[in-house]
């Protein structure tokens, strides 16, 4: 089941009053609507035309903590699909960890304006990867997906370009 924002807001309200949990599973309910575990994931792709290798990397955090990586070699794909490579693979493994509220960060200033609906996805090979990852999004029970300055993404970034190293010859 999906619960849309305003039921989130609803639980959140009625669960806040102590009285209102009084068991482990209304408790664990609340630390997860108010954000009890702070999940982040961190993701990259790094392309390089010439020699036809790319990348991707992520990285996912726990309260700080890292809970889990990745660092994949993709053959011949764009920056972009790399970048929304990354993406869709990150998806998948926050859903399989069960990690569904998550705060999620790119450098990839279009894939995010793109997931945002503020650029249109025009290129077939990329609205194929758009829809791929929205499908993912749907299935999450709260993210934001924010643009970060590359600078502040180093871990994910050398991750993909590991990734990349992987098909060099």
């Amino acid at each position: 089941m999906k619960l849309d924002k305003n039921e989130i807001q609803a639980l959140k309200t009625l669960l806040a009053k102590p009285s209102n949990r009084r068991n482990k599973t209304l408790e664990s309910l609340f630390d997860r609507l108010e954000g009890g575990e702070d999940i982040t994931l961190y993701i990259d792709g790094a392309a390089d035309l010439h020699s036809k290798t790319a990348g991707i990397g992520g990285v996912i955090y726990r309260n700080n903590e890292e809970l889990f990586s990745f660092s994949e070699y993709l053959d011949n794909a764009t920056n972009n699909e790399a970048e929304y490579t990354a993406l869709i693979r990150g998806l998948e493994h926050l859903i399989a960890l069960d990690q569904l509220s998550v705060k999620i960060y790119s450098d990839s200033e279009l894939v995010v304006k793109q997931i945002s609906g503020e650029y249109r996805v025009k290129n077939p090979r990329m609205q194929n990867l758009y829809q791929k990852a929205m499908t993912l999004f749907n299935q999450l029970d709260q993210y934001t997906f924010t643009h970060v300055f590359r600078d502040k993404n180093t871990v994910a970034d050398k991750l993909a370009n590991a990734g990349r190293a992987m098909g060099k010859k």
